[in-house]
């Protein structure tokens, strides 16, 4: 499976690197529908979350609980450690809500 790392946070990108070293590295994602069979780690919005699980994709959501002073930061190795989690989304069901 192809392991695609969704980030422009140099920390996050070199951490997640230590546990899957041959991922691919992408800043950003125009087409959620690109991807087949594809294991994709980062934070999108959850329309995008919901097409890469439709084509058979598996999506974890990288999740910072970071204390207000270090918001905006890029953390440090250990930091990351400390308040990174991953959450795999394994099922999502949207509807559009219309005003």
């Amino acid at each position: 499976m192809k392991v695609v790392i969704v980030s422009r946070h140099e920390g996050t990108i070199n951490y997640l690197k230590k546990h899957y070293p041959n991922a691919e590295v992408v800043n950003h994602i125009d087409d959620p529908k690109k991807f087949k069979d594809s294991l994709i780690i980062g934070n999108l919005p959850l329309h995008m979350v919901s097409e890469i699980l439709k084509n058979g994709n598996r999506f974890v959501m990288v999740s910072l609980d970071v204390p207000k002073e270090l918001r905006g930061k890029e953390l440090n190795e250990s930091e990351l450690k400390e308040y990174i989690k991953l959450y795999e989304i394994k099922k999502l069901e949207l509807e559009e809500f219309k005003l």
